[in-house]
């Protein structure tokens, strides 16, 4: 038998499994909290039987007949018997929303530097980043000069990341037009929160 070992990430429920050469050890599945401390709730099935876990650093474990056997650990036992397996996850996806001024596809609003900031400080530690930018506008105008206007915005974020060094090939690109706002107006309002672009690092 291969022995398993789950941890669950928990409102996320990203399973990662660790696998080593054990014969007689029960799988085991352990439920984390998110970096935030939220926890979500798995629940594990083995033949007709089921076990709900749903705080942190609970766990089920699964014998070789099916039977199961509810366990609790610390963060710090989880640690000590997982660090490995859990240094080797990769970063979480993070997402950064630039703002940018009235009309314009070049020129961000003042409050975005600190962002950019963050952003490029994230970036050089980022192993082997994807990128998803998103363009959109706020709801003054035409759709079809929204959508220009968009993906134009979407374009010069993804020149600057260039810039920082990612490839192009690890960057996508889109625009939204104005059909997403964050914030909800009527149509042909201009609104400074609307007109951004969102760019996710996964």
């Amino acid at each position: 038998m291969i022995r398993k070992h789950r941890l669950v990430l928990g409102a996320a429920f990203a399973m990662l499994a660790f696998l080593s050469g054990c014969s007689a050890t029960p799988d085991k599945i352990v439920l984390l909290p998110d970096p935030d401390g939220k926890v979500g709730a798995v629940i594990v099935r083995s033949g007709t039987e089921q076990q709900l876990i749903n705080k942190a650093y609970a766990g089920v474990d699964v014998a070789k007949g099916g039977a199961m056997q509810k366990t609790t650990d610390s963060q710090a036992s989880v640690q000590a018997r997982y660090g490995e397996l859990l240094a080797a996850r990769p970063p979480r996806p993070e997402t950064f929303t630039i703002n940018f001024l009235f009309d314009s596809a070049t020129q961000l609003a003042p409050e975005s530097i600190a962002t950019v900031t963050k952003l490029k400080a994230d970036l050089a530690t980022w192993p082997a980043p994807h990128l998803v930018v998103v363009g959109h506008t706020d709801l003054a105008g035409s759709q079809a000069f929204n959508d220009r206007l968009s993906m134009r915005r979407a374009q010069t974020v993804a020149a600057f990341l260039i810039k920082e060094g990612i490839p192009v090939q690890q960057i996508e690109t889109a625009g939204r037009g104005k059909r997403e706002p964050l914030v909800r107006t009527a149509d042909g309002i201009a609104n400074p929160v609307n007109r951004r672009v969102v760019i996710t690092i996964q």
